[in-house]
């Protein structure tokens, strides 16, 4: 008897909790979870009763911060038959944006509700996608394209649209047709390099926007290069300096490693070539013979290039050095000497010049034998001033004083040089003759070489000896003697000296 009350107690319970009916709501969604503003959103609703309902039927938008009833209509249900709701698209705008959801509901006719149910959740937004290239590059003066698609927040392509482009400060326009972005942007000439950013921004006429920071790389045109040389004009043994610097098209320097120098000389021929950093320094040691003239500084990077002139000057000189007997002449200069030069030997009080007709390429050298020019003795041997280069005296600071005063010496004076006597017969003869204070000795090798006047030279000689000894002869011819008279005092100066 327990067991049955508890039964009936349990199904009054069930009765009581199970509503008197129910209806089945349906609420079906296109296939798409995204929307943009200005699109249309159209749920897919049936209802199906277990008994008739009289009411009305309503519909809800409802989202993250808007909520709005949007369409109620009355209605008429008969039991368990599915019946399909038609129900207007709902434009969506911009109090929308955000998560939202579809809520369909019956009321009664006294406006209590019976049921309701909910569609899926979809979002609601305003955002464009631009899809282009990032990373750009161009020279300055060009054009660039700058290509993409346009979509909706869904991934759609975007119909139409405005476009806007922002570049240094200056704006371009355009329009977006059928999701396709396609706009010329042109790069000034004198844009300076370096990195720039191009602002896209595109929206349409629903509220929708978007925008994109596209980079730009303008890399520097090599448009000159500068010889900087510190002194065009140089002697044998100066340094050519030259800063040589690489500029772009702003005139702003680039910094390279390898830009190429030449050097060639006045016939245009290469003698040097080096590779330098721009704003770097160039040097070439000028040579003690470069030859002289104008030279060619060519500097050249890719399809740039720059040709600067200097100039090495003239230098005609010989050096010499006195080495025991010997001194030695060399043409240091970078021309032909073809010049005399005269070597100065004081002596026993007497002087002798040495007179050398000399004919030197650069670099060449001679010696002249002094024991072959002069009498044996210990001479002052003097060279000239402009062939032998001065030394410093040992000390800078000399103090001299009323008691002593330190001398300095020439460099060209070199003191008691013992010489030997080397010369031939010819030239003893003729410096015998020659032998007083500022005779003028010519070297045995200027004679030698003439033949006509060493044969000139020597018959002179024996005619005035013949003429020295034979002057009384001839007097007494003069006078009317005969020959075959006293003859005893032709040769006066000789002593004869009788065998035993």
């Amino acid at each position: 008897m327990k067991n049955i009350k508890r039964f009936l107690l349990l199904q009054s319970l069930l009765l009581f909790v199970i509503p008197y009916a129910f209806a089945e709501i349906s609420i079906t969604l296109p296939a798409k979870e995204t929307y943009n503003l200005g699109e249309k959103i159209m749920p897919t609703i049936s209802i199906k009763e277990e008994q008739n309902h009289d009411g009305f039927f309503k519909l809800h938008l409802v989202c993250d911060n808007y909520n709005l009833q949007y369409y109620t209509i009355p209605i008429k249900l008969e039991a368990n038959i599915r019946t399909q709701v038609q129900v207007p698209e709902l434009p969506l705008s911009g109090p929308m944006i955000g998560s939202c959801s579809i809520k369909a509901g019956l009321d009664k006719n006294d406006g209590t509700n019976f049921d309701a149910a909910s569609s899926a959740g979809f979002l609601v937004s305003n955002l464009i996608n631009i899809i282009t290239e990032e990373n750009l590059h161009s020279d300055p003066g060009k054009d660039i394209l700058i290509l993409g698609d346009v979509r909706k927040a869904s991934g759609e392509l975007l119909s139409e649209g405005e476009l806007s482009i922002n570049f240094r400060d200056e704006n371009e326009g355009g329009n977006i047709t059928a999701g396709k972005l396609e706009h010329m942007l042109h790069i000034d000439a004198n844009t300076e390099a370096g990195e720039y950013a191009i602002n896209i921004a595109i929206r349409d006429k629903e509220g929708n926007l978007g925008d994109k920071i596209v980079k730009i790389e303008i890399p520097q045109i090599p448009t000159s290069i500068q010889n900087e040389i510190e002194n065009d004009v140089l002697a044998p043994g100066d340094t050519l300096k030259a800063k040589i610097a690489l500029y772009d098209h702003t005139n702003k320097l680039i910094n390279v490693s390898n830009i190429n120098v030449k050097v060639f000389d006045p016939d245009e021929s290469p003698i040097a070539e080096k590779e330098v950093q721009s704003s770097g320094q160039f040097e070439l040691g000028i040579e003690k013979h470069q030859a002289p003239g104008v030279y060619f500084l060519f500097s050249s990077y890719e399809n740039v290039d720059q040709q600067s002139t200097f100039t090495v000057v003239m230098v005609k000189k010989i050096a010499m050095k006195q080495e025991n007997n010997i001194v030695h002449i060399e043409n240091t200069g970078n021309v032909n000497y073809d010049d005399e030069t005269t070597i100065i030997l004081e002596g026993n009080d007497k002087k002798y010049l040495i007179n050398k007709k000399l004919d030197l390429k650069p670099g060449e050298s001679i010696e002249i034998d002094l024991s072959k020019e002069v009498p044996g003795g210990t001479y002052d041997v003097i060279l000239p001033e402009e062939a032998v280069e001065q030394e410093e005296p040992a000390g800078e600071n000399i103090i001299a004083n009323e008691t002593s005063q330190e001398s300095f010496e020439a460099a060209n004076v070199i003191k008691d040089v013992l010489i030997e006597d080397k010369r031939n017969a010819i030239k003893k003869i003729a410096d015998g003759l020659r032998a007083v204070t500022g005779a003028v000795v010519s070297t045995a090798s200027y004679i030698v070489s003439k033949p006509k006047l060493a044969s000139i030279i020597l018959v002179t000689i024996i005619l005035g000896i013949i003429t020295y000894y034979s002057r009384d002869y001839i007097t007494q011819r003069i006078k009317g003697n005969k020959p075959g008279g006293e003859t005893s005092k032709l040769f006066k100066d000789f002593n004869f000296k009788e065998k035993q």
